[in-house]
């Protein structure tokens, strides 16, 4: 007896009836059982899984994992849009299952793939079943493309909106959550985990219904240009018709932006201004997708209490000064540890004492420095050297006259008569290259000179600022943020400070 099953995938449409789970049972067990030598094994089926892709079809993976263990030696199905539209998994597959044993029946199609021209033949149908799935994918796009031209909204209801037949309405208890979100920020200058924080404690929920509020989930907010009444959609696409898989548009494809396109909650003012404060803090880059540091220790500062990161805490004095805090973001969030257990009992650091930690740091870790200060001196001598600029200078204007001479000469000899039009032209072209490369050198050696004759004060002006670094008595946040890798905070008497490459550790009273 052969034992035979059946693969299926079905619709998750109820009224197709012709392709329903208990029809095809129905059908391949009949069909099973008309054969005497075959023996029915209970088919596999997915139901309203996408063909273009295996990797997600759970019965599909369940039927190869079964015959690779014996359970049957022929497997029965509709046709080959129904097993795979990739051609390649459907050949990888086929030729896998007949190694060992399995053959694989396409009925309608009527191939075998046991029959010796079976896969030239599978080759040509799932080619074009792979077609077809490419097609109905651009016909998908195309029609999405037109709708969003239209100013039909594509993707999940935002907060503040909801989304109904593809237009967007303004849900005024939501609405009143943003504007909120965006006074805090704007009017008030409150950071991103602190309007989280109080978003969480006056109980304002999310779009999703939830109560707990993140710094992103804000930010994200910020950024939306829904919220100023525009439209900007395929932020997302699907680039591979096969894998199905989402990707951020990075200018692969063009977006789709519609000025006006709704109701605004946030006036244009407004959400412009935002967007310009985010990117004087630092928030987001250009293309306002990615975070950067806002200031020189931010994302540097682990607490060496609970691992947490330390978050900047600024306040505003009443003489007008902004003092600048840092603080543990377990005990920003819940507290003291003795109030809440999931709090932390690590103290606010000033932002002037971590200054001072990393001046001291950087000293203790630079040794030899007035060998490394003598070494930059000179290696920024030996590069303004008077007298090896001169004689390249001297060389590269030889080396250029050597080649007008040369151009010179062919130019007579064409006058003369000597060469054809076609000769002066094709020895011509690599020698205006060759004197334009020359002309380049010439005057970037230009350069060189002028520098020579300001060579003393150059170096003086170098030679301070070099020792200014080294022995760090001038404090730069350009040097925190290329030297410094982490500060862990246990308290007030303990930093230590990890330099690239490198790790002090201090005692230091605050």
């Amino acid at each position: 007896m052969i034992k035979v099953t059946a693969y299926c995938r079905v619709s998750t449409d109820k009224d197709d009836q012709l392709n329903s789970l208990e029809n095809q049972e129905k059908y391949f067990s009949e069909y099973i059982s008309s054969h005497p030598d075959w023996e029915y094994v209970p088919l596999y089926a997915d139901e309203g899984m996408s063909g273009t892709s295996t990797k997600k079809r759970k019965n599909f993976n369940k039927m190869i994992h079964d015959a690779r263990l014996g359970k049957f030696s022929l497997i029965l199905t509709k046709e080959v849009s129904r097993f795979a539209r990739n051609t390649v998994d459907t050949l990888q597959y086929t030729r896998e299952l007949k190694d060992i044993g399995v053959g694989v029946l396409f009925m309608s199609d009527n191939i075998d793939s046991r029959d010796s021209d079976g896969e030239l033949r599978l080759t040509i149908m799932s080619g074009i079943a792979q077609d077809e799935s490419r097609r109905t994918s651009q016909r998908v796009k195309w029609g999405q493309q037109r709708s969003m031209e239209k100013g039909v909204v594509f993707g999940h209801t935002i907060l503040g909106y909801k989304l109904k037949n593809g237009k967007l309405e303004i849900d005024h208890t939501e609405a009143d959550t943003v504007k909120l979100i965006f006074s805090k920020y704007l009017d008030e200058s409150k950071g991103l985990p602190t309007i989280a924080k109080e978003l969480e404690n006056e109980g304002m929920l999310t779009s999703y219904g939830l109560k707990r509020w993140d710094a992103t989930s804000v930010q994200r907010i910020l950024m939306n240009e829904k919220y100023a009444g525009d439209l900007k959609q395929k932020k997302f696409i699907t680039p591979n018709y096969l894998t199905h898989q989402t990707k951020r548009n990075k200018g692969e494809e063009e977006f789709v932006i519609i000025k006006d396109n709704h109701e605004p909650i946030i006036s244009r003012d407004m959400f412009e201004k935002v967007q310009s404060e985010m990117e004087k803090r630092g928030m987001k880059n250009t293309r306002g997708t990615k975070h950067t540091r806002r200031y020189a220790f931010s994302g540097k500062l682990r607490c060496g209490l609970c691992d947490s990161t330390f978050i900047s805490r600024n306040k505003n004095m009443k003489d007008g000064r902004k003092l600048k805090r840092w603080q543990c973001s377990k005990c920003f969030k819940y507290g003291a540890k003795h109030n809440n257990e999931n709090g932390c009992e690590n103290t606010m650091v000033r932002n002037e004492i971590l200054e001072h930690i990393f001046q001291l740091a950087l000293q203790d870790s630079v040794y030899n420095k007035d060998k490394i200060i003598k070494d930059c001196i000179r290696l920024v001598s030996n590069t303004l050297n008077t007298d090896q600029i001169q004689s390249e200078y001297s060389d590269a204007e030889k080396a250029l006259e050597r080649l007008n001479n040369r151009l010179s000469n062919l130019v007579n000899l064409r006058l003369d008569g000597e060469i054809t039009k076609e000769e002066l032209k094709s020895m011509r072209e690599p020698l205006d290259i060759q004197i334009a490369t020359a002309q380049d050198k010439l005057k970037q050696l230009e350069s060189k000179t002028a520098l020579v004759e300001q060579q003393d004060t150059i170096l003086d002006k170098i030679k301070s600022r070099i020792t200014s670094l080294v022995t760090a008595n001038v404090y730069s946040e350009d040097i925190v943020k290329s030297l410094l890798d982490k500060i862990v905070i246990h308290g007030k008497n303990r930093y230590d400070v990890y330099l690239r490459g490198d790790s002090v550790n201090f005692t230091q009273a605050a």
